[in-house]
């Protein structure tokens, strides 16, 4: 197996502006302290509450849908202000992106 040479990590991406943390202090609560972060499209066209509706169909779908469906079938999608917008869960953070921004 070849090692990549470098990796971008989401800390960068947040240093860099392409990420941002969504309410940080809470993450321990949301996510079992794993970090939650939006891409810069989705942080310039949502409030923090629309965010947050997001995160929480997500977290419903996760719990009862999910389980239910094939591995393949297995991505969130939600639709805010007939936008479709994705929860990515990488293993090490959540990500809350317009598919443009994939």
């Amino acid at each position: 197996m070849t090692k990549p040479i470098y990796t971008y990590t989401w800390q960068e991406a947040v240093d860099d502006g392409y990420l941002t943390k969504v309410l940080p202090h809470r993450w321990a609560e949301l996510t079992g302290s794993k970090p939650l972060l939006m891409t810069a499209g989705i942080a310039e066209s949502l409030t923090t509450a629309g965010v947050m509706e997001i995160w929480n169909e997500f977290v419903h779908w996760t719990r009862d849908t999910k389980p239910t469906l094939r591995e393949e079938d297995q991505l969130f999608v939600a639709d805010m202000n007939g936008q479709k917008v994705w929860v990515i869960d990488d293993g090490s953070t959540f990500t809350i992106m317009y598919p443009s921004e994939y």
